[in-house]
């Protein structure tokens, strides 16, 4: 963004295509937020919240988004199904119990078990109970690896929440500082037409009075770029109505309550700017893409162990009650008789219970390793990766923050130039000229300030999402250096 290289007789030429491609750029970010928010195509979860009566700050927006988000209600229903696995874990070592019981109509039998008789005349019942029993008493780590896979499991769950939430909170600072740098955008062109209002009661002022002052062709340069800065306004309304809607959907309200802030300015997140090897240190521990990703790869090393240790036999105790009667069948006087209608037994016995398909399960467990050993290397892969985004914004950061100060002292000095070159233009001493040239470097810098404003503070949230914690927390906050407040 700069147009100091233009020429002197295409200043305001300039001014547009500086400020149009600060709304641009900015307008095409948020809008990709909103559109690619997990959550704003589902109108059902329209939560309907009291307004903020002075305006949402930061911390209030953030914990009003996380309150409401689906994105985070699916997170924690994730992490509830892995710690339902993680209790059905912890009680596979309790006995199992199986309970059959039925009950029919019988005609009357009589007899023994050589000779038999049934009266068809005569009818009763018959039921039967049977329950059984089996407690493992050695599984060789079947149990002992379904824990540890559900322990990973839960891990992975937690860290599905935290992604969750730093999503929420890079995506609540882009459509946020959207919403207050289409604010600052809208006082500078309101600010910018002033000036160009001025230069035309000038002109026409000239042309009027038939001056030697009056130049015809910047007049008329003048009057067919003024179209195109009003352009810049809509263009500008845009960015608001996106952002706007951002944050209105990240907060899950309806389409008629519109979401104001507290904040009347945009201004740099005070952050000490720590060395990428600090952040880097502090993401290992914290990231929870990485914390996913190892504790995926856990799991899946627990999981290989079950289905190894599925090759050996469980040792179980297995006991057996059963009982049956019916009024209209005969009682068999001896034990060695089989009479299913009439029976009361209790019975256990310590065995093993052995699945023999060994082929099939050495192969299974193989597959299983294999799995196993794919999660740990992606896992591998996914902390280099991460390691390069965290040096990355922490580089882009530094270089916002560096831009910051240099577009502040440019700016300054650039309000300066443009009260001189008006004061003698005013007067009669100085050209249009140059005056619409020190508009444009003026405004040019102000607005890269700005853009650069609202870079950095998404890229704290960024570098944030990618550390896995505030770095605004991490040491004493001390703000980049802001620009003074211009005057017409």
């Amino acid at each position: 963004m700069c147009s100091g290289g233009a020429g002197p007789t295409r200043p305001v030429r300039d001014l547009e295509v500086t400020l149009k491609h600060a709304l641009f750029v900015t307008i095409a970010a948020t809008a990709l937020a909103v559109i690619a928010a997990p959550h704003a195509s589902r109108a059902e979860t329209y939560v309907e919240v009291p307004p903020a009566e002075a305006g949402y700050t930061w911390d209030a927006l953030v914990t009003e988004i996380e309150r409401t988000s689906p994105l985070m209600r699916a997170a924690r229903a994730g992490l509830d199904d892995f710690q339902a696995k993680m209790a059905q874990a912890r009680w596979a070592i309790l006995p199992t119990f199986r309970l059959e019981a039925g009950a029919a109509p019988m005609p009357e039998l009589r007899g023994n078990a050589l000779e038999s008789e049934v009266n068809f005349d005569r009818w009763g019942y018959v039921w039967r109970v049977n329950v059984t029993m089996v407690q493992p008493l050695w599984t060789f780590g079947k149990i002992s690896s379904l824990r540890e896979a559900a322990r990973h499991g839960v891990a992975v769950g937690r860290a599905q929440v935290d992604v969750a939430r730093w999503e929420l909170r890079v995506r609540a600072a882009q459509a946020y500082y959207g919403a207050l740098l289409a604010r600052e955008l809208d006082a500078i062109l309101v600010e910018g037409n002033k000036w160009i209002s001025r230069a035309e009661e000038r002109m026409e002022r000239q042309r009027a009075e038939d001056s030697d002052d009056y130049d015809q062709l910047e007049h008329l340069r003048l009057k067919t770029r003024v179209a195109e800065f009003y352009q810049l306004e809509t263009d500008n309304r845009l960015l608001a109505t996106m952002s706007g809607q951002g944050l209105r959907l990240l907060l899950s309200r309806p389409s008629d309550a519109p979401v104001a802030l507290a904040a009347d300015s945009l201004q740099p997140i005070a952050v000490t700017l720590l060395s990428a090897d600090r952040y880097w240190a502090v993401a290992k521990g914290n990231d929870p893409k990485q914390r996913m990703a190892r504790a995926a790869a856990g799991a899946r090393r627990a999981l290989a162990d079950n289905k190894r240790a599925e090759l050996w036999p469980d040792l179980v105790l297995a006991g057996e009650a059963r009982l049956a009667d019916s009024n209209v069948a005969e009682d068999q006087p001896t034990s060695f008789a089989n009479d299913p209608y009439h029976a009361r037994s209790v019975g256990g016995i310590v065995g093993l219970r052995w699945n023999l398909d060994i082929h099939q399960r050495l192969l299974r467990a193989d597959e299983a390793s294999a799995q196993a050993d794919k999660a740990a290397q992606e896992a591998v892969v996914a902390r280099d990766l991460q390691e390069l985004k965290v040096r990355e914004l922490h580089q882009r950061l530094e270089n916002k923050r560096a831009l910051i100060e240099v577009y502040a002292q440019a700016q300054r000095s650039a309000q300066g130039w443009l009260t001189a070159n008006w004061d003698l233009y005013d007067a009669g001493f100085g050209s249009f000229r140059d005056v619409m040239d020190a508009l444009v470097q003026f405004y040019s810098k102000k607005v890269a300030w700005l853009q650069n404003v609202h870079e950095h503070n998404v890229l704290v949230w960024e570098l944030s999402q990618a550390v896995g914690a505030d770095i605004t927390q991490l040491a004493p906050a001390e703000p980049p250096q802001a620009p003074q407040a211009t005057q017409d």
